[in-house]
């Protein structure tokens, strides 16, 4: 029984060992595996008007006109975008002075969008499908003209309006 025994042991050692050199010497070959990634990107725009300002310097002559052609801002997006442009009238709080506003790319002389004030604040006009992300940052200017009444039509003093610029993704 001892020889059973001990011979069953001798067996299982050498089983053993055989076995665990297959596993050293790699029989197996590589083992590996995929894992996929996968990431979403949010539509996403800004707008930087930086330190630009409208500014408008009348003397208050009759029919006088004041223009300002250089108030730059850009854009810049990752995915088809809307500009909508509004601008409220200008005025002291009592007295209007009309407004008209023309919107440009850089680089090209046709103007994207013509807006007038006078009385009261205007309304929102869009420009669909404007810019692209393809188009990297859009440098766009506004210019503007302040166009006084009769003298009388507007009392001296400071006038104030704000244009307000609205990015939106494209429909």
């Amino acid at each position: 029984m001892k020889r059973i025994f001990l011979a069953v042991l001798v067996l299982s050692l050498l089983l053993g060992i055989s076995v665990f050199s297959f596993a050293a010497e790699g029989i197996l070959g590589s083992i590996g595996a995929e894992i996929p990634v996968k990431a979403s990107v949010g539509k996403y725009a800004e707008i930087l008007v930086g330190d630009t300002f409208v500014n408008l310097s009348l003397n208050g002559k009759a029919g006088e006109v004041a223009r300002d052609d250089d108030n730059i801002f850009t854009v810049e997006s990752n995915c088809l975008i809307d500009l909508s442009f509004k601008a409220d009238a200008l005025t002291n709080g009592r007295d209007f002075i009309a407004v008209d506003y023309e919107l440009f790319k850089l680089g090209n002389d046709s103007a994207l969008l013509t807006y007038s004030t006078e009385r009261a604040n205007g309304d929102d006009k869009v420009i669909r499908n404007i810019q692209d992300y393809i188009d990297g940052v859009v440098v766009y200017n506004i210019t503007a003209a302040a166009t006084l009444g009769n003298i009388s039509d507007q009392a001296a003093g400071e006038y104030n309006s704000t244009i307000y610029l609205t990015v939106a993704a494209a429909e």
